[in-house]
């Protein structure tokens, strides 16, 4: 690792401290400073990527459209447009740096998510006998947006990270890697050491996206290598895994609970719904209340809004940066006297967010992307898994940012998902005979 491969990695691994907080109208995170410089550098140094303004302009059009038609305001729309806008050409930059090798990049990013499972691991440990400065960093750091989360095993981890949340999503991919060669003895990206520590400090996050990554990792690998030898061996694990998250963690146990009320039960409309005295919808709030989480209603509430705005504007959304509008307009804080009024301007979903903003468009285009660039494994022929494994890494940690994190742009996403595609151009190219230099293919591949 060197400096640069620091600057461009820790805006993925550090959300723990924002910088300029409460001056700056967003969350500035200490990431995003080498970003910044190491965007000049990359402008100077290369040439522009054509390629992603295939994404910017038509987000741009529909935007524009969605002003003119009263959907969106303007501020809203470049806010988030000009964010997306420099993610996507910064990592698309990042790729060109690493020379399209895709390979080195998965090997920087593990071993900045080994640092990262090694201290919470210390942070884990630390908290069991009681070592104060080994497990709230608090004591001797400034961290303004971290926070302790005690439950599962004692303490569940989040490192770096300011919630064990983030610390599910991002050391997804590192996951599954480790996962994947310790069930197979396949020590190649990591050391069988290293693979225990990541898949140890993973579990004891007791995130529920963390075990949302696990189940995904059993699905994946099961359905690329025979379901019936894998499912009957991975299946109970997973199951034990579930119960033992729901008995030890409180926290999971109500986000599980929670979501089961609202979405299966439909305890909202069954209970809330309709006129009643202000005397009796308290009694019946303060019923229900206990029954639901905070997160869950949060995600409940979003979906609502995100499907009624969908209905309004079903092919093009209503343009960036447009579901804070819209959550005012079909919000359902109302019906709890007001409470969890969060995530309205992200859905607490990228999916959610999508279809709310972008419409049929984006999800489309996203179901798309998924599917025309995931590199499936070949049960007849040997080759070289690597892109496999790396393609199904990815994967995971798309589909969590898809379920439950509504930012576009959070945690250095369009790095995973350049990753996905150019992990698509570099396997399809590999292998074929051309003595021309890969990175010339490559970009041969994308002009046509």
């Amino acid at each position: 690792m060197n400096l640069i491969d620091f600057g461009i990695f820790l805006n993925l691994f550090f959300t723990g401290y924002v910088m300029f907080k409460g001056v700056l109208p967003f969350e500035f995170y200490p990431g995003y400073v080498p970003l910044i410089i190491l965007l000049f550098i990359f402008i100077f140094k290369y040439k522009f990527p054509v390629q992603t303004l295939y994404v910017i302009i038509p987000l741009l059009i529909t935007g524009l459209l969605n002003v003119y038609l009263d959907n969106n305001t303007i501020g809203n729309l470049f806010k988030i447009l000009v964010n997306i806008a420099i993610n996507l050409i910064f990592y698309r930059y990042v790729i060109h740096y690493y020379d399209y090798d895709i390979k080195r990049i998965i090997s920087v990013y593990l071993k900045f998510a080994f640092l990262v499972a090694a201290l919470g691991l210390i942070q884990w440990i630390s908290y069991l006998i009681r070592f104060t400065p080994g497990y709230d960093w608090r004591a001797f750091i400034t961290l303004n947006k971290w926070m302790l989360s005690p439950g599962g095993i004692g303490l569940r981890i989040n490192s770096t990270f300011s919630e064990p949340s983030y610390f599910g999503t991002t050391m997804a991919p590192a996951f599954f890697i480790a996962f994947y060669e310790l069930i197979m003895n396949r020590p190649k990206f990591l050391t069988r050491a290293k693979s225990l520590i990541i898949t140890a400090t993973y579990i004891l996050s007791f995130s529920s996206l963390a075990f949302f990554g696990v189940f995904l990792s059993v699905i994946l690998i099961a359905a690329n290598y025979g379901l019936v030898r894998y499912v009957l061996v991975a299946i109970p694990v997973v199951i034990g895994l579930y119960f033992i998250a729901y008995n030890q963690s409180q926290e999971f146990k109500a986000r599980i609970d929670g979501t089961k009320a609202l979405f299966i039960d439909n305890i909202i409309e069954n209970e809330l719904a309709g006129n009643m005295k202000h005397s009796a919808r308290v009694y019946k709030v303060s019923r229900i209340l206990p029954k639901i989480h905070g997160s869950s209603f949060v995600l409940y509430n979003n979906y609502h809004v995100a499907m009624e705005n969908f209905k309004q504007n079903p092919f093009f959304g209503s343009g960036l940066g447009s579901h804070e509008l819209a959550f005012k307009k079909y919000k359902l804080n109302y019906l709890l006297a007001g409470i969890y009024e969060f995530n309205s301007a992200d859905a607490n979903s990228m999916f959610l967010r999508t279809l709310s903003e972008v419409g049929i468009m984006g999800v489309l285009f996203i179901f798309f992307f998924i599917y025309k660039f995931y590199v499936s494994k070949s049960l007849t022929i040997n080759e070289d898994d690597d892109y496999w494994v790396i393609s199904n890494a990815l994967l995971i940690l798309i589909l969590i940012q898809l379920l439950r994190q509504g930012n576009y742009t959070y945690g250095g996403f369009f790095l995973f998902a350049w990753m996905y595609y150019y992990n698509y151009l570099v396997y399809s190219e590999a292998g074929t005979g051309n003595e021309k230099d890969l990175e010339v293919k490559v970009e041969e591949r994308i002009a046509s």
